[in-house]
């Protein structure tokens, strides 16, 4: 009952950028007209597909910063091309949300592409440096700290989203599979209620105005 589609990432791994190009595509395809991307309970992943996803939706602009010990700050900016840049985007996080995922969610906010909805992501934002021991063990040492890009640490205090909704631990988050066989109905009756206000942000919501 919606012109929107749903793209669900459940993790940056080394194949993220084809399967969320190849989503785009097929979304527009079938006539999208808005997206929603989650990427609740999305633990994250390598950080170059964290770059390469994020800018298909960017036009310019960085991605991130990279910050050392000594506070020397390395920009990463957004890779031309992409292939959603103008739809209109809504964003899911929730506590599950961590790395790449608050890399994503963060430059989407700072460069205000679109509503971020739902509860503050986990916190996790350093780069872990490891060091081989003597003994065959090794030490894994945060030597580098991630932060959005308009400078907001992301360790410790994760991405809050500019549309806050709360929901139980227990609730059901809707996949875009159980979707497919949803109907208007269900789908209103749903305890996804950061899903339904996702619809609602963009206009689309069944039922609504």
């Amino acid at each position: 009952g919606t012109d929107v589609a749903l793209i669900r990432l459940s993790q940056f791994s080394a194949n993220a950028l084809d399967d969320v190009k190849e989503s785009i595509e097929g979304a527009k395809d079938a006539g999208a007209e808005a997206l929603i991307v989650d990427v609740r309970n999305n633990p994250g992943g390598l950080l170059e597909q964290a770059v390469s996803v994020t800018s298909q939706f960017l036009s310019d602009g960085d991605v991130l910063l990279e910050e050392d010990a000594s506070g020397a700050r390395k920009a990463y900016a957004v890779e031309r091309g992409g292939s959603a840049t103008d739809l209109p985007l809504v964003v899911l996080i929730n506590p599950g949300s961590a790395s790449s995922a608050e890399i994503f969610a963060g430059a989407i906010e700072d460069h205000e592409r679109g509503h971020v909805v739902g509860e503050t992501t986990f916190g996790t934002g350093t780069v872990l440096q490891p060091y081989s021991l003597r003994d065959g063990s090794a030490l894994l040492l945060g030597t580098k700290q991630w932060l959005t890009p308009k400078g907001r640490l992301i360790r410790k205090q994760g991405i809050e989203p500019d549309v806050e909704v709360i929901l139980p631990i227990e609730a059901d988050l809707l996949t875009p599979l159980e979707l497919e066989t949803m109907t208007v109905e269900e789908l209103l009756d749903s305890e996804d209620a950061q899903l339904l206000k996702a619809l609602e942000v963009l206009g689309q919501l069944p039922g609504g105005e």
